[in-house]
């Protein structure tokens, strides 16, 4: 239930079908529900009364939700009125430019009603501090961006990347994968990454690997101070990580599955000449000796990139310093 009493909500979209379905969800919540099926409507309903909430599709006819939104961010009595885009746009461009006209959200759909509940409620809760604050934003309200959620398989997660970059957003970005990510930006910059006990450019490039994942992008600063782990600009880190990528799917395809146990050959594990070898090989040397260590566990615990590390261990195996163990010796 929203913290406001009887918070009015306008939704605005030309398929009666979606404005019931956000009726039905919004009214059992103790919101007063207005609706119109284009801007032009929208706007003489905003006339009889000022809601306290937008959702409003884009692409709608005799005035899209574009053009709505341009003209309430004219007006001194709506601009700062919280306005979410829905809408089955998927176009990176259009995104942007929804966002710069001063949407304060974009959800997809089709869309989880519970999560456009929540999305709503938590704009109005920022809208009431805003407004609790003698009225006047602070620095840090007027650098804050809108929330985003949604899916890689509607904006590809090098789009999503380079779509948080472009606006200068400062957040968290959280993704659900094949594990759980954390990426942080910093008006605009990547500055560090998490996942699976990894940091840095290891992290995010085995998160742009990742083929699926669900993401919820929360703007201000993080809840626990973040180092910055990323220096150059987020443009360079992220075209370094598709070169990265390219390789390593070349690269993977050639070596055995991350499953697959790795040893020194015992006739070689007591004469190897480190000298020939480099920081990284001797780690892996090291961990692959006796009962030996899967291809996975190295490239987990080697700090090195995962390129790196799979171009380690592909020289050792092709030297003959590490080799595959049958599944028999493995158990």
């Amino acid at each position: 239930m929203s913290q406001m009493p009887n918070p009015r909500v306008l939704v605005v979209d030309d398929s009666e079908l979606i404005r019931q379905v956000i009726s039905d969800t919004f009214a059992p919540a103790g919101y007063a529900v207005v609706t119109a099926a284009d801007g032009v409507e929208a706007l003489a309903r905003i006339n009889e009364g000022l809601p306290d909430l937008i959702i409003a599709d884009i692409l709608m006819p005799v005035m899209d939700g574009w053009a709505l939104c341009e003209e309430l961010r004219r007006s001194i009595a709506t601009r700062d009125i919280p306005f979410i885009f829905l809408t089955t746009e998927r176009d990176v461009p259009k995104r942007i430019k929804g966002l710069e006209m001063g949407a304060d959200d974009y959800v997809c759909k089709p869309f989880s009603k519970e999560e456009l509940l929540a999305r709503a409620e938590a704009l109005l809760r920022r809208a009431a501090q805003r407004a609790g604050q003698d009225g006047a934003p602070s620095t840090a309200d007027a650098g804050a961006v809108a929330n985003l959620s949604g899916h890689t398989s509607h904006i590809a997660m090098s789009d999503l990347l380079q779509l948080l970059s472009l606006n200068g957003h400062s957040g968290t970005l959280s993704l659900f994968g094949e594990s759980v990510a954390r990426v942080y930006f910093r008006e605009g910059q990547i500055i560090n990454a998490e996942t699976q006990g990894l940091r840095a450019e290891k992290a995010l490039f085995r998160i742009m690997a990742w083929p699926a994942a669900r993401f919820e992008f929360e703007s201000g600063e993080p809840a626990r101070q973040v180092e910055p782990a990323l220096r150059g600009s987020t443009s360079t880190v992220l075209m370094e990580g598709f070169t990265h990528l390219d390789e390593l799917r070349d690269l993977i395809g050639r070596l055995p599955p991350r499953t697959r146990r790795l040893r020194v050959p015992a006739a070689l594990a007591e004469s190897l000449d480190a000298s020939t070898l480099t920081t990284t090989q001797r780690i892996i040397l090291f961990a692959a000796k006796g009962r030996g260590v899967t291809l996975g566990e190295i490239i987990d615990t080697v700090p090195e990139k995962d390129l790196d590390a799979y171009v380690a261990v592909n020289d050792l195996l092709g030297r003959g310093l590490l080799e595959e163990m049958d599944e028999d010796a493995a158990k």
